[in-house]
């Protein structure tokens, strides 16, 4: 066995040899790009045995997932948890054997100007660390997502919206098994400006009245820690119980605290806000109230939720529109409350059946595409619309509410 250490330049006089003299190529990498080396290497994909490429933090090239549309044995990698960070090039003819394992990925910066170190691997396939290279590369199998046209498109205005302003970590990828149709729906695809045009139509409220009822809201939220630390009045306006119109002189303001969804109807959950349930307070203060929203905040606030229901000896368990209700008034940057006038539009828009729609799968459904957007991770536009930005998934009810649904 042969070993010897690459830098930069080095390596980018290696790989394309490797490339072309061998019969079978593996490479595991954490970004990759899309000069001339990409293109030698696609080149070459009949002898692709296991390509795999990472995307987090939106460093891989949107052209190279172009490229690696349909190409048999190619994958981008799908990680739910951590980073996919290996840097692996595996390369096999019979039993003559070759790889690289080091630092450097399959970018400019690897593969140019970077300080890198990788160790040149020579010997027979046979070789022990040979067989721990292929069993480690085996590991990635469960991340591996096949690249389509609908994946890459996704990608591509994720990374563009991403380099406009400091947006989601990593990129929300269409999944083969359920296709996530929500992802290339119209409402994932809207712009921001059509967005801001849309909302202010606005046939059958008031544009500003919304956005005034929001930002009062916005600040009883601030003036307290906790939820239960606002009196009763506000936590009836707030879950939308109070009916139409300011029925109750002890809420401030003079809204109608009905725009954004009507819970006056369900008596089990106008029940609990009415008293104050503690554990319906606890469910909304799973919620930050400015740092960003995790599917595990939802989650532990949608089991929070439930247990209000269940502890109280309810016939009901909530509903989506009394969950989202309290989700969109406290943060109308992350969600919007699906209720029975805007679910039909809402439905339409992002490529689900409105009956199917529940607590357990709002995030998937709805706020999986909507933070894909164009719109939604558009910049804060630094003039009157800056309001709207700031409350902008909430008034996505403002677009699809329906008087006659």
């Amino acid at each position: 066995m042969k070993i010897n250490l690459l830098n930069a330049e080095t390596l980018r006089g290696t790989l394309p040899r490797l490339i072309c003299s061998h019969d079978e190529i593996q490479v595991a990498v954490a970004w990759g790009y899309n000069g001339e080396l990409a293109k030698l290497l696609m080149e070459h994909s009949a002898k692709f045995r296991s390509v795999i490429i990472g995307l987090n933090g939106f460093a891989t090239c949107p052209d190279l997932v172009d490229r690696l549309i349909d190409t048999p044995n190619a994958w981008v990698a799908k990680a739910t948890t951590g980073i996919f960070h290996p840097k692996i090039y595996l390369f096999r003819s019979g039993s003559r054997t070759e790889a690289i394992v080091g630092s450097a990925n399959f970018t400019s910066g690897g593969l140019q100007r970077n300080y890198e170190a990788c160790l040149h691997i020579e010997g027979s396939g046979k070789e022990d660390i040979f067989e721990q290279l292929q069993k480690e590369l085996c590991c990635y199998d469960t991340l591996k997502q096949r690249v389509t046209s609908t994946l890459s498109d996704s990608y591509r205005r994720q990374h563009a919206a991403a380099r406009r302003r400091q947006g989601t970590r990593d990129p929300i990828l269409p999944n083969d098994d359920k296709s996530d149709k929500g992802l290339v729906s119209t409402l994932a695809r809207m712009g921001w400006a059509e967005f801001a045009l849309e909302v202010k139509r606005d046939h059958y409220h008031s544009f500003k009245g919304r956005l005034e009822l929001l930002s009062e809201i916005q600040s009883l939220f601030s003036g307290v820690d906790k939820f239960s630390d606002l009196p009763v009045s506000v936590w009836k306006g707030i879950a939308g119980t109070l009916g139409r119109g300011n029925e109750d002189t002890s809420v401030p303001g003079n809204h109608d605290w009905a725009w954004f969804g009507s819970m006056g109807g369900n008596g089990d959950f106008a029940s609990l806000i009415l008293k104050q349930d503690p554990k319906l307070g606890a469910a909304l203060d799973c919620i930050p109230r400015e740092d960003p929203v995790s599917f595990e905040n939802y989650n532990n606030y949608c089991e929070s939720f439930h247990r209000a229901f269940v502890e109280a000896g309810s016939h009901h368990v909530g509903n989506v529109a009394t969950a989202t209700r309290l989700l969109a008034m406290k943060r109308p940057d992350m969600f919007v409350c699906v209720n029975g006038k805007n679910k039909a539009g809402l439905a339409k828009a992002l490529n689900f059946a409105p009956s199917t729609l529940s607590i357990d799968n709002y995030w998937e459904r709805v706020i999986v595409p909507i933070q894909s957007s164009p719109w939604y991770n558009a910049p804060r536009p630094k003039t009157e619309d800056s309001e709207l930005w700031d409350y902008r998934v909430a008034m996505l009810d403002a677009i699809y509410y329906d008087d006659d649904a």
